[in-house]
C-alpha cells in the first residue's frame, strides 16, 4: 500500500475513533495506570477479549498516537514491507506522533517483523484478540524485548464510574444504590458496548469470539462440535469439569480434541480453567479443573434462564476480580481452588509463600450461611495454617471465630470495591 491511500484509511479510522471518544461514556481503565508506568519505545502488547476495550484504551494512553486499524477491510492488502509506507503517511498527516498503535496486527501476516522494527523508535502498542497466537510470535521474534498486558471487562469499580456512582458509601441510601448497580453488573456484565446495547450484542459477541476468534484462527473443521463444548463448559460455569467427561457427555472422538478445543476457547478469552491446589504437582494437572466464563453478563445473554442461581454468579464474578489484581497489579499471584473427601473451599490465592483463602456464598445473615460451606473454609484454615479466612457473602458483614481462627464475613459489593486494598491484609503465614 502506498502512503497516499495509507493517508486516506488513517484520517478515516481516527475520526470515526475520536467521534467514539467524543460521543461515548469513556471510563478510564484501571489497566492504564500499569501501561503508562512502563511506557517507553518497546513494544507494548495488550491482549484480552474482543470488544474489552484495548483500542480506546491504547489510544488515550500519553500524547497522540499514530493509530492504525487492521481489522478495517480498507487495510486488507498491507504487507509487513508497508510499515515505512505507513510511518511517511502518519508524518504527513499528524506531523508528529507519540506513539504508534497496531490495533489486531495479527491480520497481518508476519506482524512481528513489522513491531520489532517500530518499536526501537516508538512505544509501539499491539492490541489482539488471542493470546495463544500474538505469544507464539512474542517469543520467536521478539525475545523478551517486549511488556504484555491483558485487559479484561470493567470491573465493578469500572462500571460504577460508567454509571457515574462514587464508590464512596457514606450513607444508606449510597448503600442501596451501590448494591442495585451490583446487581445489574452481575445481569448485564462488563463488557463496554453491552452495556448500551444489551443481551443480543453479547449473543453476537459470544458467536463472534467462537466464529472468529476459535473457529476461523485454528481452522476448526467440526464446527457443531466445538459449538457444543463451548455451550457444555458455559453451562457448567464456577463448576469442575474434566476433558473425559466432557468427551463421554458430547460423544467426541477423543480427549485430544477436548483438550484442544478448550485451548483455543481460553486463548480467546471466553472461558477459563481453574486448577485444584495439591503439593504434588502431578495432581495439579491430573486433577478435576473448574471452570469460568468471561463475563456473568454473556452467561446471561446465552444460557437458558439460570439467573436465580446466584451464587454461582457471585463465585464468577469472584474469580474474574481475582484475574483482574493478577493481571493488573499483583503478577505473582496463584490462584487455585481446593478439594478433598470431606468438601471444597472456592479460591485459594498465593503469593509469596502466603495464603488466602476465599469462600462465596449467597446469605444475607448469618443463618443463612450453609454449615457445610463454613466448616468447609474452617478446616481448610486449619490445613493450611490460616488463622484468618474470608467469607464473601451477598449481604452479610461480621466475624465468625472458632478455636483461635476468625473468617471475616464480607458482602460481595464491598469486598468488589476494596479486593485490591484487602488481599492478604489480614492473614498469617502457613
Amino acid at each position: 500500500m502506498k502512503a497516499e491511500e495509507l493517508k486516506r484509511v488513517l484520517a478515516d479510522q481516527w475520526e470515526t475513533l475520536r467521534e467514539k471518544l467524543e460521543r461515548e461514556n469513556i471510563v478510564e481503565r484501571e489497566l492504564k495506570e500499569k501501561i503508562v508506568k512502563n511506557f517507553s519505545p518497546t513494544a507494548h502488547i495488550i491482549t484480552g477479549p474482543r470488544r474489552s476495550g484495548k483500542s480506546v484504551l491504547s489510544a488515550s494512553l500519553l500524547g497522540r498516537p499514530l493509530y492504525v486499524n487492521f481489522e478495517d477491510p480498507a487495510m486488507a492488502g498491507f504487507g509487513v514491507g508497508d510499515y515505512k509506507e505507513l510511518l511517511k503517511a502518519g508524518y504527513e498527516l499528524l506531523g508528529e506522533f507519540d506513539y504508534i498503535v497496531l490495533d489486531e496486527v495479527q491480520e497481518v501476516e508476519g506482524w512481528e517483523r513489522m513491531v520489532s522494527v517500530l518499536r526501537e523508535s516508538y512505544p509501539t502498542v499491539v492490541t489482539g484478540s488471542n493470546a495463544r497466537l500474538l505469544s507464539r510470535e512474542f517469543s520467536t521474534y521478539l525475545t523478551g524485548r517486549y511488556l504484555s498486558y491483558t485487559l479484561l471487562p470493567f470491573s465493578f469499580r469500572e462500571f460504577l464510574a460508567y454509571r457515574g456512582i462514587k464508590p464512596e458509601v457514606m450513607t444508606t441510601r449510597d448503600e442501596a444504590r451501590v448494591k442495585r448497580a451490583l446487581t445489574e453488573y452481575i445481569e448485564r456484565g462488563g463488557f463496554p458496548e453491552a452495556l448500551r446495547f444489551g443481551r443480543e450484542y453479547l449473543v453476537n459477541l459470544y458467536n463472534d469470539i467462537i466464529t472468529r476468534d476459535v473457529i476461523v484462527r485454528y481452522g476448526v473443521r467440526n464446527v457443531r462440535e466445538l459449538k457444543e463444548v463451548a455451550f457444555y463448559l458455559f453451562s457448567n460455569f464456577a463448576g469442575r469439569f474434566t476433558y473425559s467427561k466432557t468427551k463421554n457427555a458430547l460423544g467426541i472422538g477423543n480427549v485430544e480434541t477436548v483438550k484442544n478445543y478448550v485451548e483455543y476457547l481460553q486463548s480467546a478469552y471466553l472461558i477459563f480453567e481453574l486448577p485444584k491446589f495439591s503439593f504434588k504437582p502431578k495432581e495439579v494437572v491430573r486433577s478435576d479443573k473448574k471452570v469460568y466464563a468471561i463475563d456473568t453478563g454473556m452467561l446471561n445473554a446465552v444460557l437458558p434462564k439460570v439467573s436465580e442461581n446466584i451464587g454461582r454468579f457471585m463465585e464468577n464474578v469472584v474469580f474474574l476480580e481475582l484475574l483482574r489484581l493478577k493481571h493488573y497489579w499483583r503478577p505473582r499471584i496463584e490462584l487455585y481452588y481446593y478439594r478433598d473427601a470431606k468438601g471444597e473451599v472456592d479460591f485459594v490465592v498465593r503469593e509469596n509463600g502466603s495464603v488466602e483463602l476465599i469462600q462465596v456464598t449467597y446469605a444475607s445473615e448469618e443463618g443463612e450461611i450453609a454449615k457445610r460451606e463454613l466448616e468447609n473454609l474452617f478446616r481448610v484454615m486449619e490445613l493450611f495454617g490460616v488463622k484468618t479466612g474470608t467469607l464473601v457473602t451477598w449481604d452479610y458483614f461480621g466475624e465468625i471465630t472458632r478455636d483461635g481462627l476468625r473468617v471475616n464475613a464480607v458482602p460481595l459489593w464491598k469486598w468488589l470495591l476494596n479486593s485490591r486494598v484487602n488481599l492478604f491484609n489480614s492473614h498469617t503465614q502457613p
